[in-house]
C-alpha cells in the first residue's frame, strides 16, 4: 500500500512491496513484508520498448530488498519525438489513467532530425526538443508529478554525438528544474572502457540486451538513490500467462561491472 506521494526529485527512499516479476537471485518466497510500490510511466519510443526496458527496471527493483519496486507502464511509438507525442493527442489521457509517482520522458534519439540526415550523423535542433519538453513537463506537473528526462546515447558510428545529446538534456533539465537520468553518459563510459561489450543491435542505434540492462541499472540508481546490491547477475525473467521469458542474460562479472558504472555515473552526475 502507498503511504504517501511526495514530490520526487533526486531520490525516492520508500519502502516497497512484492510484485509479479520473477527474477533470478535471492528468493523472495515466504517474504510477507508489505512494502509500497512506485508507479512509473515511460513516454518515448523504441529506446524504451526494445528489450522491454520497463520490465527490466521492474525486475531489478523487485529482487533488491532495500529499495522500491518500480511498477512500470509505457506509452511508446516507434520513432516518436516528444513533439509527435503532443501532436498525437493521447498524452493527457495517458497521464490521467493512473496516479503516477514518476513520469520518464525520452526524446527521439537524434533530437527529431529527418531520417535522411541520420546517416550523416546530424542531430536535430535541440530548440524543438526543448519547446516540446516544456509543454509536456507542464502537463506532467499539472497532475502533481515531477518528470524525469531519459538521456539517450550516440549512434555507434557517431560516438561524438554524446556531447550534444548530453548538453540538450542537461540544459532543459536545468531550465525546468527537472531531473535527468544520464543513461547516455553510462553508455559512453562502457563503450570507452569495455569495447568488447556490444551495446548495440545490428542497426548501430537500438540497444542490445546488455545496454538495456545498463540503462535499467542507471534508472534504478537515479530514481531510488539506493545501490544495486543484490541485483541479479545472470538473468532476468518476466512471468507471463504463457510462461516465463528471458529479458536479459549476462555473465556475472559483466553484470557487476555494468552496475558499478551505473552507480558511478549517477554519483558523479548528481554531484555536479
Amino acid at each position: 500500500m502507498k503511504s504517501c506521494r511526495c514530490r520526487i526529485k533526486q531520490a525516492l527512499f520508500i519502502a516497497v512491496c512484492c510484485s509479479s516479476m520473477l527474477v533470478s537471485g535471492p528468493s523472495l518466497v515466504g517474504a510477507q513484508v508489505e512494502r509500497d510500490t512506485v508507479d512509473v510511466l515511460f513516454v518515448g519510443n523504441s529506446y524504451i520498448y526494445f528489450n522491454d526496458l520497463p520490465s527490466q527496471l521492474e525486475a531489478l527493483s523487485t529482487v533488491i530488498p532495500t529499495g522500491p519496486v518500480l511498477r512500470s507502464v509505457q506509452h511508446t511509438h516507434g520513432g516518436f519525438s516528444l513533439m509527435r507525442h503532443l501532436e498525437d493527442g493521447h498524452l493527457p489521457a495517458v497521464l490521467a489513467q493512473e496516479s503516477w509517482d514518476v513520469v520518464i520522458l525520452q526524446e527521439q534519439s537524434t533530437l527529431g532530425t529527418a531520417y535522411a540526415d541520420t546517416t550523416r550523423g546530424i542531430l536535430g535542433n535541440p530548440g524543438l526538443f526543448h519547446s516540446a519538453a516544456r509543454e509536456v513537463v507542464d502537463q506532467v506537473r499539472e497532475i502533481g508529478v515531477e518528470p524525469w528526462f531519459y538521456m539517450t546515447w550516440a549512434k555507434k558510428t557517431y560516438p561524438d554525438q554524446i556531447g550534444a545529446l548530453s548538453d540538450a538534456y542537461t540544459s532543459i533539465g536545468n531550465e525546468l528544474s527537472a531531473s535527468v537520468i544520464p543513461a547516455g553518459l553510462a553508455w559512453e563510459q562502457v563503450g570507452r572502457e569495455r569495447p568488447d561489450l556490444e551495446l548495440f543491435t545490428a542497426d548501430g542505434s537500438h540497444p542490445s540486451p546488455i545496454e538495456s540492462y545498463l540503462v535499467a541499472s542507471v534508472m534504478y540508481a537515479a530514481l531510488t538513490g539506493g545501490d544495486l546490491s543484490g541485483a541479479p547477475s545472470t538473468s532476468i525473467e518476466q512471468s507471463r500467462q504463457d510462461g516465463s521469458r528471458s529479458v536479459v542474460a549476462l555473465d556475472e562479472a559483466d553484470a557487476v561491472y555494468l552496475r558499478a558504472v551505473a552507480m558511478g555515473v549517477i554519483q558523479a552526475f548528481q554531484s555536479q
